[in-house]
Parts: structure tokens; sequence; C-alpha cells
């Protein structure tokens, strides 16, 4: 079967249900729809080309200055103006993380070092990673982590933050799925030097993947006029823009209600995987992650549901997968399914 690099990939199957991507079961906000159709018309004009009213929304939403906000095109778009404009030559990955960290890096010749994250360990980063953090130039840090779905734990993340300053490594958070995590406030990095760059987008939490719009957040000033003039021109378009500032204007009720419904879904999806005698990790993003012996992609694409093959991350070998959080209905349809074609399978 073929691959995709990423989930979502509904255009090469036959698909009725798609637990591949991590999107917001909850969809897109009604109010951004209606913002979307309502504004239908700035398509016909060039879209502001330093996102100032989209800036000025994520300013008030993160309650840090314009100046420290770079906007993008999906936060891959940023991952790749990060990595072209700081142009490292020694990277620290973890492994398995979000693959492209490493296809960014490598596009500009970078040489990346990797740590080995230990599935007896559940896939969690130790003090150990620490060691590591010494002649590199930057380190891509995905909390929770893609495909995993775990947290560094905040005495470590702080110990990590402080290493990389003492080290003068680059350290990028992607906090890209943080906000699907319950008290997630307490795992949010403060920008406390000019090293540490914060990766963000609208592509989860509202469910807006095909409008494309990420941002990052940086103290150094200088540093983020660099990464927005390496891009090219209209990376946003005016329609994201748009939709991305409807969406910040009740994004903390939208957020609370996101977090209560995914977390009530993903105890659903974890305890009955579990009771189908699975390999479910704890996890604590929009999505589980698990093993089985079985071919569990094959065996429910055949049925027209979309899940994620992971063996194509890097330290991940054939049988490990994620399965996205949807609507009750799905996740229901999912399990009972999965039941009767597991008992099948004996």
């Amino acid at each position: 079967m073929f691959t995709a690099p990423h989930g979502g990939d509904i255009y090469s199957h036959c698909v009725l249900y798609d637990f591949s991507a991590n999107v917001n079961p909850l969809g897109v906000p009604k109010s951004v729809r209606k913002t979307i159709i309502q504004n239908l018309p700035v398509i016909e004009k060039y879209p502001d080309i330093h996102c100032t009213a989209l800036k000025q929304a994520i300013s008030r939403f993160e309650n840090i200055r314009m100046q420290h906000i770079v906007c993008g095109n999906g936060a891959t778009d940023l991952i790749f103006r990060i990595v072209q404009t700081l142009r490292p030559e020694k990277a620290l990955l973890l492994s398995p993380t979000f693959s492209e960290y490493e296809k960014a890096l490598h596009t500009f010749g970078c040489q990346i070092r990797y740590f080995a994250l230990d599935n007896h360990n559940n896939f969690i980063p130790d003090e150990t990673l620490l060691d590591y953090l010494h002649d590199i130039d930057i380190f891509f840090l995905c909390n929770p982590n893609n495909p995993i779905g775990n947290l560094v734990e905040k005495s470590l993340l702080n110990k990590i933050i402080g290493k990389c300053c003492q080290e003068n490594i680059y350290l990028i958070i992607d906090e890209c799925f943080l906000d699907f995590v319950k008290n997630a406030q307490q795992y949010k990095t403060t920008l406390n030097n000019d090293k540490l760059i914060i990766l963000k987008a609208f592509t989860k939490i509202f469910a807006m993947a095909g409008l494309r719009l990420g941002y990052c957040l940086c103290r150094d000033e200088n540093l983020c006029n660099r990464i927005e003039n390496v891009g090219s021109c209209w990376s946003v378009s005016g329609i994201a823009q748009t939709a991305g500032i409807s969406a910040l204007e009740n994004a903390k009720d939208f957020i609370s209600k996101t977090v209560e419904y995914v977390e009530k879904q993903r105890d659903f999806l974890t305890i009955n995987l579990r009771n189908l005698s699975l390999n479910v990790f704890d996890c604590r993003a929009n999505f589980i992650f698990l093993h089985t012996d079985l071919p569990l992609d094959t065996i429910l694409l055949k049925q027209k549901i979309l899940i994620r093959n992971c063996n194509n991350y890097r330290n991940l070998t054939d049988g490990y997968y994620r399965i996205a959080v949807r609507t009750e209905k799905e996740n229901q349809l999912l399990i009972r399914t999965l039941e009767r074609i597991l008992s099948e399978h004996g």
C-alpha cells in the first residue's frame, strides 16, 4: 500500500471516514464559516502582505507585541522559513517526531543528530536529553509530540529552555496540539529569551487545514523580520487572514468546549481500543497512538476508514498507528467496525 507522508490523504483512496488527520472534531467554528462567506470578495484583492489586522488579533489573544509575531502559510511554511533564515549547520531532533523538521533541515544542508525515544518509556523524553543539547545550532521540540501525543513535563521543559539558552541553541517549540490539552496553560512556554521560537497554527484547533494559516512567536524583533522577509510575498491569503481574525474573537470559549469534548471522546476510544487488546499509549492531544501486529490500516481501508500508518516515522516500525479523535458518532462507528473485524481475525 502507498504510504502518504502525512495524514489526511483522502484523495488517493475511497474514504468515507478520515481518522488520519488530527483536526478538531467540532469542525470550523460557525462564526468563521459565516465570515468566510461574507468576505469572499477579498479573493479579488491582494492580501495584506504584513498581515497587520491578523497580527493585531493574535497580539490580543497571545498577549504579546505585534512585532514578535510572524504569520505564515501554515506551521510547515514557518518551519522552512525559520531554517532558511537561521541556516543551522547542526541540529537535534527527537525520533519519532513531526517529519517536516527533518525535511526542512535536510533541504538547507543541515546535519542532524537524533534523540531516540524509548517505547518502553512510552516514548517520553527524560533528562538524558539534556546531555544531547551541546554542539548544535537548533533543536525542534514538538509538545505534545506528534505522533505520540505525550507532553514534556514542565520541570524538564524549563531545563531544556535553560540549557538551550546557555549553549546558544535556537529552541523551536511546536505547540500546534497544545490547545487540545486540559490545563494547557501550565505547559505553555514564556518567551524569556531571544533563542526561543514558539510555533502555533489554526490548522488543528480551528479545523482550518485547507486554508493554511500558522504563526510563530519570537522575542527577537530582528529575527522576526528576517523570518518574515525570507518567505515569498502574499504567503497568507486574504481569506485565511479574515478567517484567522474571526476564529480568535471567541477562541477561548471554543477551545474550552473543544478540550472538554476531545477529552471525553479520547477516553472513550482509549478504553474501547484497550478492551480490544490493542496496545494504546497514554495521550494528551486529540489523537490516539497505538501498536498492534495486525495490518490495521489495510483492514480498515477496506471499510473505507482511513487511519495513519506511522511506519514512515523515524524510529517507528510496522504496527504503530495514529487515530484521530473524531465526533462521537464516528468514534462509535470505528469501535463497532473494529469489534466486528477483529473478531473475524480471531
